[in-house]
């Protein structure tokens, strides 16, 4: 264990952290006097602390801007962990904005007629299986990100309030790679030919979706049952949840 950095700030609770942090790759280090340090042997192979501070700057980026885990993540140094006195390489920024993430909570009651020790069992039983729930949803996010660029920026899209023609297809561009790959990309996720033609006509063309579509020229649909353009958001979605659970595996 050569480098490692320290995470100065955060919203998420320590075991959250270790788990999810884990799931890519990072690692607590015991570092006397430093909380909240990971290392990776991606991390080893750095030849400097420049270099150990621009991992750990995309993997912030990562968790507070595309996947919005944990939008307050604030980094502290970087540690060089070679010699037997860790020396603190401080790097500074400025400009960096924090934003805030709301989420809606759903209370479950327990069972009527419990005893108490029954009733401290189904607590604990809840809240790990709420804990599991929710890191499994950050992970869902994470994972991808951190493994594919283009993961990345299909997450941006998926995020905008609205969408036209051009972003919907772009989202299907992403997860597709490249047109060359499409008859094995259809096949993979079980992309039916007929489907994706009233998709491309729902986002290309204006006769079927006005100023939503991607393109400016009007044609004849290619179908004879164009998706509305409310049925071609959930289909693309499902296309791109599908892909992003498949960079997992």
């Amino acid at each position: 264990m050569k480098w490692a950095f320290q995470i100065e700030r955060t919203t998420l609770d320590p075991r959250n952290l270790h788990d999810l942090l884990g799931s890519i790759g990072y690692q607590p280090a015991d570092v006397p006097g430093h909380e909240l340090v990971f290392w990776s042997k991606k991390l080893d192979a750095c030849t400097n602390a420049g270099e150990v501070w621009e991992k750990a700057k995309r993997l912030r980026e990562l968790v507070s801007e595309v996947t919005e885990i944990d939008p307050e993540m604030v980094l502290g140094p970087v540690l060089d962990l070679s010699s037997s006195e860790p020396k603190r390489c401080l790097f500074l920024e400025a400009g960096i904005t924090v934003t805030a993430s709301c989420s809606a909570t759903v209370t479950v009651s327990p069972p009527a007629g419990l005893s108490a020790a029954q009733l401290v069992e189904w607590n604990n039983r809840r809240s790990e299986q709420e804990y599991q729930a929710r890191l499994e949803a950050q992970r869902a996010k994470l994972e991808p990100a951190f493994r594919e660029p283009r993961a990345v920026k299909l997450l941006k899209l998926l995020k905008r309030s609205a969408h036209t023609g051009e972003s919907l297809y772009k989202i299907y561009e992403l997860a597709e790679g490249h047109p060359s790959r499409r008859k094995d990309f259809h096949e993979q996720f079980g992309i039916a030919e007929a489907e994706f033609r009233r998709f491309t006509d729902a986002v290309h063309n204006p006769v079927v979706s006005g100023e939503l579509a991607r393109h400016a020229y009007e044609d004849e649909p290619k179908t004879s049952n164009p998706m509305s353009f409310a049925e071609a958001q959930p289909f693309v979605f499902g296309i791109a949840k599908r892909w992003l659970a498949s960079l997992r595996d």
